[in-house]
């Protein structure tokens, strides 16, 4: 028997199918760089932790707060930083690439891209909300025209932050009753 070639257009697609599966690995840099990030969020949790302890007790209950909740921002961001990476590494690296990944790291990397956007727009709600938090409370320190225009954009990002919501509902909505059909 002949083994039959393939055409042309099979060839060139293969090869297209193959260059864009291994321009993959150019993000590869980019997690490693999110994962160094990371690293740096910690340098800087640390350092606002070791300041704040021994001045704990001539710090006001206000600037402790507000200190916790500067805490709680680097962790959301840290957290991101995590899904993110795990997420795109998981899922488009390893994936195309046939790379085995650890069932952790399969598993903290299973979040799909729609999870990830409201992830990210829940982790800049959490930052922005906090930095309008510290205006509010220390207010001589910003003009009111700054204040009010922290205002204008946290109910921009709020506003977008429910209508990806509502349009990742939606077209879920719309996916499943195609799926019917």
């Amino acid at each position: 028997m002949s083994e039959r070639k393939p055409d042309a257009g099979t060839r060139l697609g293969r090869l297209m199918e193959r260059t864009i599966a291994l321009g993959s690995w150019l993000m590869a840099p980019i997690y490693l760089g999110l994962t160094v990030m990371l690293a740096l969020i910690m340098v800087k949790f640390l350092q606002e932790l070791v300041v704040a302890i021994p001045a704990v007790l001539r710090t006001s209950d206000t600037n402790l707060i507000l200190l916790a909740l500067s805490l709680v921002d680097l962790s959301l961001v840290g957290n991101l930083l995590i899904v993110v990476a795990l997420a795109g590494y998981g899922g488009f690296i390893a994936r195309i690439m046939g790379i085995p990944v650890s069932d952790h790291v399969a598993q903290m990397g299973s979040f799909d891209l729609s999870t990830i956007k409201l992830k990210l727009i829940g982790a800049i709600i959490g930052i922005s909300t906090i930095r309008l938090l510290e205006s509010f409370v220390y207010p001589g320190q910003k003009q009111d025209r700054a204040i009010f225009w922290q205002v204008v954009i946290q109910l921009v990002i709020v506003v977008s932050g429910v209508l990806l919501a509502l349009m990742d509902r939606l077209s879920g909505a719309a996916g499943k009753g195609q799926e019917g059909h």
